[in-house]
C-alpha cells in the first residue's frame, strides 16, 4: 500500500496548497471506497452461499475434477518443444 500511495498520491496533490488535508482527503476516500467494495464482495459471497447447497458443490467439484484430470492427460500426451 505504500508503494502504491508514494505511486499515485503525488499525482492528485496541489504543491501550491496544504499537504496534510489533500492527504487526509484521499486517505479517507480510499476507505470508503474499499468499504464498500469489501461490503459488496460480503453480501455477494453470502448469496453465493445460499446458492451452493451439498447437491451442487459435489457437482461443481466433479465438474472441476474432471477438467483437471482433462488437463493432466492432454499436457502427458503433449510433447515438448
Amino acid at each position: 500500500m505504500l508503494v502504491f500511495f508514494g505511486a499515485f498520491i503525488p499525482q492528485f496533490m496541489d504543491m501550491n496548497r496544504d499537504h496534510a488535508s489533500q492527504v487526509a482527503l484521499l486517505g479517507v476516500t480510499f476507505m470508503v471506497i474499499a468499504g464498500m467494495t469489501d461490503a459488496i464482495y460480503a453480501l455477494a459471497a453470502g448469496r453465493a452461499r445460499k446458492f451452493f447447497s451439498a447437491r451442487r458443490t459435489r457437482l461443481l467439484s466433479r465438474i472441476s475434477g474432471g477438467f483437471m484430470i482433462g488437463g493432466g492427460i492432454w499436457l502427458a500426451l503433449t510433447r515438448a518443444r
